[in-house]
């Protein structure tokens, strides 16, 4: 599929953009922040139709973790 032609989701992928390439995963400072957003890093090896379920629950698992009360 060319860069300009969409995904079976109707996604497009941008030009010279790999998509088995994940960009690296910066720490926050934040231990509970930093293990959720591990997560990430294993969303490229998952099935493109379970994806979207995964940043899903990641979204939900930071709005928790903001909503939590530290100190």
């Amino acid at each position: 599929m060319g860069a300009t032609e969409p995904h079976p989701a109707g996604q497009r992928t941008p030009p010279d953009s790999d998509p088995s390439e994940f960009p690296a995963v910066s720490a926050t400072g934040d231990a509970s922040v930093d293990g959720v957003l591990h997560t990430l890093t294993s969303i490229p090896e998952l099935a493109e139709t379970d994806q979207h379920t995964a940043y899903e629950q990641l979204h939900d698992e930071l709005l928790a973790e903001l909503n939590t009360e530290h100190g």
